[in-house]
């Protein structure tokens, strides 16, 4: 779960959480995984990710307040991922969209599974599902390759109305 909404981060690094990072400029899975152990609570062990992580950590300065992130990952788990989406609700179809369909992936994931080449052939349907409490936390699970896809974002207004 995002550390952002669940409590606080494993260990701050020194000089703040703010962070513009994207997975392909670090050099290793180790690294990959270091950095995302920061902005993410494992839910369940991963052993390789590829992500997007904007955060501005605003907790300093005259006057804190929230901090602001966007978090956009695809983690290869070592089960099926169900442990990412307990308690969770499945997400509301699109209009038009068959259920289980690719046409449910948004873009920020497709692009995400596009940088594997072993990603590019998915045989399990993704399943979608949204936090209640926070609808701008979206996973997208393809339980038969172990792979989550999970996005969490503090602007609302980028996740459709319910």
């Amino acid at each position: 779960m995002l550390t952002a909404c669940s409590g606080s981060p494993q260990s701050p690094p020194a000089g703040g959480l703010t962070t513009d990072t994207d997975s392909r400029s670090l050099p290793d899975a180790q690294g990959r995984l270091e950095l995302l152990s920061r902005y993410l609570r494992s839910k369940s062990a991963i052993t390789d990710a590829e992500y997007i992580i904007h955060y501005r950590d605003n907790s300093g300065g005259s006057i804190p307040g929230p901090s602001d992130w966007d978090i956009r990952a695809v983690l290869q788990v070592a089960d099926d991922g169900s442990a990412w989406h307990a308690g969770w609700e499945p997400c509301p179809a699109a209009a038009g969209a068959a259920p289980g369909g690719q046409d449910a992936v948004p873009a920020w994931a497709r692009a995400l599974l596009d940088r594997r080449p072993q990603w590019h052939s998915l045989r399990s349907s993704p399943s979608c599902f949204r936090d209640p409490r926070h609808y701008a936390s979206t996973v997208i699970i393809y339980a038969d390759e172990h792979l989550v896809a999970y996005g969490s974002s503090s602007e609302l207004a980028t996740v459709e109305p319910r």
